[in-house]
């Protein structure tokens, strides 16, 4: 038979336990991201050299290059939006964006993802869980190449195209 004590105990525990379990999830929760592959857009087809990268990462891929495909450079712009210290993340890609939408849409791109970093220190990943850095290097079905700077920023992926690599 349970005592006033025990139960007392049991009951601080578990609420004790609850209160843990809140606040990790808190902690580890994933925004939902603000950006979706459009049943509308241009179909467009990834393929991966070497390991394919989480589902986070390869939707974030698709929009970019369905965007890229649909002549959307302001969507694509529009990506990098969320990147943390976006100062270089923000300038216009236009320029260099426009002539490879044709290349997007013509068939199959292929993309090469970095592995995930998190090199901030402990007290940035506890004020802003679910960061980490990446690069995919993307080449489009004529041989033309891109590179895409991510970040994970409040459990969503973010980047910015740069000038052509390769």
């Amino acid at each position: 038979m349970l005592t006033r004590r025990t139960f007392r105990a049991a009951l601080i525990a578990v609420c004790t336990l609850s209160l843990a379990g809140a606040g990790l999830w808190w902690f580890n929760r994933a925004d939902d991201a603000p950006y979706a592959v459009s049943a509308d857009g241009p179909r467009v087809t990834l393929a991966y050299d070497g390991e394919r990268p989480d589902d986070d990462v390869a939707t974030f891929l698709t929009v970019l290059v369905q965007r890229l495909a649909a002549g959307d450079v302001k969507g694509v712009d529009a990506l990098a939006g969320g990147y943390p210290d976006g100062s270089g993340a923000t300038r216009e890609s236009s320029d260099f964006l426009r002539p490879l939408a044709a290349s997007a849409a013509a068939g199959k791109v292929t993309a090469k993802v970095a592995g995930v970093e998190d090199a901030r220190p402990l007290s940035q990943r506890v004020k802003a869980p679910g960061g980490g850095t990446s690069q995919a290097d993307l080449t489009l079905a004529d041989g033309k190449h891109l590179r895409v700077q991510l970040a994970r920023e409040h459990g969503v992926w973010w980047g910015y195209a740069q000038a052509p690599a390769g």
